[in-house]
C-alpha cells in the first residue's frame, strides 16, 4: 500500500491552478519567484522544490497530472478539476471537485483507487468515533508494507487517508460514509425491519431508535445488538398496530444512550440511533404483504408469517424487491434492488379464492345452512367480502342472512386465547353517536398512570382484538343496523374504511385496574385494522330506517327472498360450522388488502364488462344516480374474484354485480326513476328470449311495479 506523501490534497490546489495557466512546467516554473504563496502556510520552506514535488505525486496517484522529462501536464481530470479552484479560498476540495476526484477513484485508472476501497471497508469496520491511529493500525495490517514498522507512522498515515476520504466526499467529518461512499465502496444502503408497538410515537417524535444492551436478567439479545450494524443512509421500516406506519432514514450510526422512553420494562443503559421519520400517508398492512414472502423471509416474521416480538431485524433484498414492486409509496423511500427471485428456503404455497370458496361452501353445507339450488350467494358472498369488507345483507327476516354471517364467522376460527374471531352486536333504536361502536372517554374514572381511561364496548374490544392480530380476519356482525339511523353511530367507520386515515384511539388494557386506558397521552388515533370485515343485517319494516345512498355505495348488498317452492319442511337449525384450516383462513385476510389483486388477475371478460357498465352508467346519469370511480372499481374486483373463485361467466357476476352495487343506489318517484328502470330492463333483458342478466331483470321488474303502485321505490322491499 503507497503512503501518501501530504496531508490534504486540497494543499496542492495553487500548484494545479498555476500548472493549468503554464500547460506543462518544471517544478521551478511553477514555484515562480514567490514559492510560498503556492502553500496554505506563509514560507520560508527549507525545501519548497520537494513540497511541490510531493503534491504533484499525490495528484498522479489520482490520476490527475503526468510527468515527463521532469516536466508536468495535467490530464483531462486534472484540467477538469483546476479549472474548479476558488482562487479566493483555494485550500478547500467544493463539490465538484469532490465529485471529479471520485470519478477517479472509480474508474480504477488512479493508483490510488485499491487503496481508498480498501481505507472504506475498514472505515465500516470500526466502532463510531475511530480515530487516526485506528485507522492507520488497521490500514497497516492489511497492507503488510515496511512502510508502517515505525509507531508514528500509524497516526499520520491513517489521517492522511481519513483526509482524502473526507476531501473525496466518501465520508463526513465524524467518520461515517456517506452516501456517497456507501455508493463507492458497493454497499447499497441496508433496510430494516423495526417492531415498535406502543413506543412508535415517541421514537418517530425524538426522530430516533432505542434498545436496551442488556435484558433484566443481564443478557443481549440479538434484535438489540443489530442496533450497532446500522449505518447512516440505511433505511429503516416502522411496524406498530398491523401496519407499516413510516420509514425512515439514518442520519447517524448507534451510540450509547440512557432510555430516553419513560419506560422502567428496560434497563436503562442502551443504544441509540438518530433517524428521520416519513410517515406514509396509507400504512401497508402486515396482511396486505404477502404472506407466502413474510415465511420464507424468517425474522422478524414466525413459521406462520406473523410478527414476532423482536425489535430491529434485517431484511434481504428480494423481500425488499417484493415490497417495492408491490408498494409504489413504499418504493419510493426503499433502495434500488434489481427484482430478484424470492429464495426457495421455504416452499409455501397461498391458498387461492377457489380453495376459500370450496371450503368455506362445505363448512356451510355441513352446518346444515341451506340456500336454493343454483344459488350462486355463497361464491358472491366471499367474492365480495375479499372485494370489499363490508357487506350489508337484507330480505325478508328469517331468510338466513344472520346465519350466514356467523357460518362465516365460525370458519374464521378462534385465537390463541379461544376466543371466536366473530361478534354478533345488535344494534338498539337508541344508538345515536359513534360511542356506542367506538366508545368515549371516561372523564368519571381516572387511572393510576394517569392516562385517560375509556368506556370500551363490546364492537370497539373486538376491533382491538383485530387491530392486535393483523394476520387473521375478524367478522364483526351487526345485526339488524337499520333499527337506528346508520349514519348517525357509524359515520366514523364509513370514513375510516374509504380514506384509511386514523379513526381509533390506541388503547391498550390495564389488567390490574381492569381498565381501558390510552396507551401514551400524546399517542395519535389508528387506522381501522385491514383485516376487519363487517356484515349488516337489514330487516325492513315500519320500525326501521331507510339506508342512504351513502352507506349503499360503501357496501355489496345482498338481497334475501325464499318462494313458497322453496319451503322445506325437512330443514333444521344449523349448526355451528367447523373452523378453516389456520393457512387459508390468513389467506382470506391476505388476499382482501391486496389492493391491485384485480389488476394482476383481471376476470377475462374484462373489457366487455366496463363496456356494460359504461352504458349502465349512461341510463343512471339522466336520473344523476350514476356512480363513481370507486364502485367502478369495487365491482372490478368482485368479477376478477369471483372468476377465481372457479366461475368465469361474465353475464353472471356482472349480474351479481348489479345486484349488489348498482340497483342499491336507484330510489326515487316515479316521474324520476321508471325512465331509468326501463331501459335498465332493456338492457338486463337482451337480445335472446331468456334474461341476459336474470337476476337484474327480475329485480328490476318488480321495482318497476312498485313505483307504478306506489309512486315511489328503493331496492328494499
Amino acid at each position: 500500500m503507497l503512503a501518501i506523501p501530504t496531508l490534504k490534497f486540497s494543499y496542492g490546489n495553487l500548484l494545479l491552478a498555476r500548472l493549468r495557466e503554464l500547460d506543462s512546467a518544471t517544478i521551478e516554473e511553477l514555484l515562480g519567484d514567490e514559492p510560498a504563496q503556492r502553500f496554505k502556510s506563509d514560507g520560508p520552506f527549507e525545501n519548497p522544490e520537494r513540497r511541490a514535488r510531493d503534491c504533484l505525486r499525490y495528484a498522479r496517484m489520482l490520476g490527475m497530472v503526468s510527468e515527463s522529462d521532469r516536466r508536468w501536464t495535467l490530464t483531462d481530470a486534472g484540467d477538469e478539476y483546476a479549472e474548479c479552484v476558488d482562487l479566493a479560498n483555494p485550500w478547500i476540495v467544493n463539490q465538484t471537485q469532490a465529485g471529479i476526484l471520485r470519478r477517479q477513484l472509480s474508474s480504477g485508472s488512479a493508483d490510488l483507487a485499491d487503496q481508498v476501497r480498501i481505507a472504506l471497508q475498514v472505515v465500516e469496520e470500526l466502532t463510531p468515533d475511530w480515530s487516526n491511529d485506528d485507522l492507520g493500525r488497521t490500514l497497516a495490517g492489511r497492507a503488510g508494507s515496511d512502510q508502517w514498522q515505525a509507531e508514528r507512522t500509524f497516526e499520520s498515515q491513517g489521517a492522511r487517508y481519513r483526509e482524502l476520504l473526507i476531501e473525496s466526499g466518501l465520508v463526513d467529518r465524524r467518520g461515517d460514509l456517506t452516501e456517497a461512499g456507501a455508493s463507492f465502496s458497493g454497499r447499497r444502503p441496508a433496510v430494516w425491519w423495526v417492531n415498535q408497538g406502543a413506543t412508535y410515537t415517541k421514537e418517530r417524535d425524538g426522530g430516533f431508535l432505542w434498545a436496551p444492551m442488556l435484558n433484566r436478567a443481564g443478557r443481549p439479545q440479538y434484535h438489540w445488538d443489530s442496533m450497532d450494524e446500522v449505518r447512516e443512509g440505511d433505511v429503516v421500516l416502522h411496524y406498530s398496530n398491523g401496519s407499516l406506519r413510516a420509514a425512515s432514514h439514518v442520519s447517524a450510526r448507534a451510540r450509547p444512550a440512557p432510555n430516553p422512553l419513560d419506560d422502567q420494562a428496560w434497563e436503562v443503559e442502551g443504544r441509540l440511533v438518530a433517524t428521520k421519520y416519513r410517515e406514509l400517508n396509507e400504512p401497508v398492512a402486515l396482511g396486505a404483504i404477502d404472506e407466502s414472502a413474510r415465511i420464507r423471509h424468517g425474522s422478524p416474521f414466525t413459521v406462520s408469517g406473523s410478527v414476532q416480538q423482536v425489535y430491529l431485524v434485517g431484511l434481504r433484498d428480494d423481500f425488499v424487491s417484493e415490497l417495492a414492486q408491490r408498494f409504489p409509496e413504499l418504493a419510493t423511500h426503499l433502495p434500488e434492488i434489481s427484482a430478484i427471485a424470492p429464495s426457495p428456503e421455504v416452499p409455501t404455497e397461498a391458498a387461492t379464492p377457489s380453495e376459500l370458496f370450496r371450503d368455506f361452501a362445505d363448512a356451510v353445507d355441513a352446518s346444515g345452512l341451506q340456500f336454493p339450488a343454483g344459488s350462486q350467494l355463497i361464491r358472491s358472498f366471499v367474492s365480495s367480502l375479499l372485494a370489499k369488507p363490508f357487506a350489508i345483507l337484507t330480505g325478508l327476516a328469517g331468510s338466513g342472512k344472520t346465519q350466514l354471517a356467523m357460518r362465516l364467522g365460525e370458519w374464521f376460527g378462534t385465537d390463541e386465547h379461544g376466543r371466536h374471531r366473530h361478534v354478533v352486536v345488535p344494534v338498539r333504536p337508541d344508538w345515536t353517536g359513534p360511542e356506542f361502536i367506538f366508545g368515549y372517554e371516561d372523564a368519571l374514572r381516572t387511572s393510576s398512570s394517569g392516562a385517560p381511561v375509556w368506556f370500551v364496548p363490546e364492537a370497539f374490544e373486538f376491533v382491538l382484538r383485530a387491530a392486535n392480530d393483523p394476520a387473521h380476519p375478524y367478522l364483526l356482525i351487526l345485526d339488524e343496523m337499520n333499527l337506528a339511523h346508520v349514519e348517525r353511530y357509524f359515520s366514523d367507520f364509513l370514513s375510516g374504511v374509504e380514506s384509511r386515515r386514523p379513526v381509533l384511539p390506541d388503547l391498550v388494557f390495564d389488567r390490574e385496574s381492569r381498565q381501558w386506558v390510552l396507551r401514551d397521552v400524546e399517542a395519535q388515533r389508528l387506522p381501522l385494522p385491514r383485516n376487519l370485515f363487517v356484515v349488516g343485517t337489514v330487516n325492513v319494516d315500519e320500525t326501521t330506517y331507510m339506508f342512504s345512498p351513502k352507506v349503499l355505495d360503501r357496501a355489496s348488498t345482498f338481497e334475501f327472498r325464499i318462494t313458497a317452492e322453496e319451503l322445506d319442511a325437512e330443514l333444521r337449525r344449523p349448526v355451528a360450522a367447523q373452523a378453516g384450516e389456520d393457512r387459508k383462513v390468513r389467506a382470506f385476510a391476505s388476499l382482501a388488502e391486496v389492493d391491485d389483486w384485480q389488476r394482476e388477475y383481471p376476470h377475462p371478460s374484462r373489457d366487455e364488462i366496463v363496456s356494460v357498465l359504461r352504458e349502465v352508467h349512461r341510463i343512471l346519469a339522466s336520473a344523476n344516480q350514476e356512480f363513481g370511480h370507486r364502485a367502478l372499481y369495487e365491482i372490478l374486483r368482485f368479477c376478477a374474484f369471483y372468476a377465481a373463485t372457479g366461475d368465469t361467466d361474465a353475464n353472471t357476476a356482472l349480474d351479481l354485480a348489479m345486484m349488489q352495487k348498482v340497483l342499491p343506489k336507484v330510489h326515487g318517484s316515479r316521474r324520476r326513476v321508471e325512465p331509468i328502470l326501463n331501459e335498465l330492463e332493456t338492457l338486463a333483458a337482451g337480445a335472446g328470449t331468456i334474461p341476459r342478466l336474470p337476476l337484474t331483470h327480475s329485480k328490476v321488474v318488480r321495482m318497476t311495479e312498485s313505483v307504478r303502485a306506489n309512486q315511489f321505490v328503493s331496492f328494499a322491499e
